[in-house]
């Protein structure tokens, strides 16, 4: 900034001093030249460095920020890729629950229909005991009709 403010004082004494008659030329004042230039060269190193200080601040802002983007890149695919595994686990855990409820149901059916056999057999023999069992006092009362008729 000092370097622009001389070079505009530069221009100023150029453009004030007084014209050499029927030339381009002017009279300009040595020592004041000088002195602009002089300031100009102590400026310019402070300036330029000052200038190389702000691109390698800004090349560091911007690979600090090519590294957070990254970062977050990395994070966003970390994070899609764990909800993925997650929807995974989920699917296999329903799949194992249905498949085990399914089997439970099987069983249960195999169970039910061992039971109600069971029970039918055992119904089957009682009532086969039954009828034997009526058929013999059948025959016995047949027996003893009998008997009573011929005592008679």
């Amino acid at each position: 900034m000092k370097t622009e403010k001389l070079l505009e004082d530069l221009e100023v004494l150029i453009e004030s001093s007084s014209r050499i008659p029927m030339t381009t030329k002017r009279m300009v004042e040595e020592d004041e030249i000088m002195r602009i230039i002089d300031s100009i060269q102590e400026s310019l190193p402070l300036e330029l460095e000052e200038s190389r200080r702000i691109v390698a601040d800004k090349d560091k802002v911007l690979a600090d920020a090519q590294r957070q983007a990254e970062t977050l890149i990395d994070q966003a695919k970390d994070y899609i890729a764990k909800l993925t595994a997650e929807s995974e686990l989920v699917k296999q855990a329903q799949d194992q629950i249905i498949n085990a409820a399914n089997q439970s149901s099987d069983e249960l059916k195999a169970s039910s229909i061992q039971y109600a056999g069971d029970v039918l057999k055992y119904v089957e023999n009682n009532l086969e005991k039954t009828l034997e069992s009526l058929r013999q006092n059948r025959e016995s009362l047949k027996q003893t009709e009998q008997r009573t008729e011929e005592n008679q």
